[in-house]
């Protein structure tokens, strides 16, 4: 076996094509890559806490207590029959929610996106106007509790929010980079307008409507609000409410109030577990969109 030794001409050659051939390029790129690393151990350090306290658990060995990690704290939360049909119930709204987002987000983009369509600075004006000035929670609770008759039922989940001028100003911008000869092409062979949306523009989109789908179907996936302010029968509560009465049960636990002493003996643990669970399908999710995702923030937000 022949042992290759690094010459050092060459290791110096990649040193430099990695970190930069003068002395300043040099230091710029290691304090980047350490600023980078603290960054991202800052970022992940809460993530890696909470799923290390969710596995611990204090065992009675020989007389001694020993840490040990098993998944003892996910099966107190799986124990709890209604968290499946909620999980099942905020897939369905995520879902719903999310395809009418996109759906409306384009139609109204779309023609925004157009400098020959009339009224359209007006129309821009009004999208962002909404961006500033909002009604706020009294009169949202009134429309919706009083006008709209919607307590109980699942429209409070799916409609509000299906439609914000952030969105639509991003998706304007990206449509307006794509090709007006293509729109042009289509039109001689005689497609309308809808046609050329969906045919053409939204195909050409796949980006920005990853990164908008990504917007809409995360903050639904981790709205309680809306559960907490509109829905009383606990049938029709989604994954966070369900969530939150376990963390508030676990709470509870603390001071010995109704729970059960397994439950009080690893509160901390169950509150842990409920976060993980609560999060890691959306964690599953991100990397199969993200190159998508940072492709539409850049072009979505740089097109004017």
């Amino acid at each position: 076996m022949v042992n290759e030794t690094v010459k050092p001409g060459r290791f110096k050659k990649y040193l430099g094509k990695v970190f930069g051939k003068t002395k300043g390029e040099r230091t710029f790129q290691i304090v980047n890559y350490v600023l980078f690393l603290l960054f991202g151990f800052i970022m992940l350090y809460p993530f890696i806490y909470v799923i290390k306290v969710s596995l611990e658990n204090i065992r009675l060995i020989d007389g001694v207590a020993t840490k040990v990690y098993n998944f003892t704290a996910y099966g107190l939360v799986l124990a709890n029959k209604k968290i499946y049909s909620a999980f099942f119930l905020t897939i369905f709204v995520v879902l719903v929610h999310t395809a009418l987002h996109l759906a409306l987000t384009f139609i109204a983009a779309y023609p925004l996106s157009k400098k020959h369509f009339k009224g359209r600075n007006v129309l821009l004006f009004f999208v962002l106007f909404t961006m500033l000035f909002s009604g706020g929670l009294i009169p949202s609770y009134i429309l919706i509790t009083q006008v709209l008759g919607w307590m109980d039922n699942l429209l409070v989940y799916i409609i509000p929010g299906v439609m914000t001028g952030f969105n639509i100003i991003i998706v304007k911008n990206f449509l307006q980079g794509i090709p007006e000869s293509l729109e042009e092409s289509a039109k001689l062979e005689g497609a309308n307008d809808m046609q050329i949306l969906f045919r053409i523009y939204i195909p050409l989109s796949l980006p920005i409507a990853a990164t908008v789908a990504l917007w809409a179907g995360v903050g639904k996936w981790n709205n309680w609000m809306t559960g907490v302010l509109y829905i009383t029968d606990s049938d029709l509560y989604v994954l966070q409410n369900i969530l939150r009465d376990m963390l508030v049960a676990a709470n509870t636990s603390t001071t010995g109030q109704g729970a059960d002493r397994e439950l009080m003996a690893m509160a901390d643990n169950v509150k842990m577990a409920t976060v993980v669970i609560g999060t890691l399908p959306i964690v599953c999710i991100y990397p199969f969109v993200q190159k998508y995702f940072v492709k539409g923030m850049l072009i979505g937000s740089v097109k004017g």
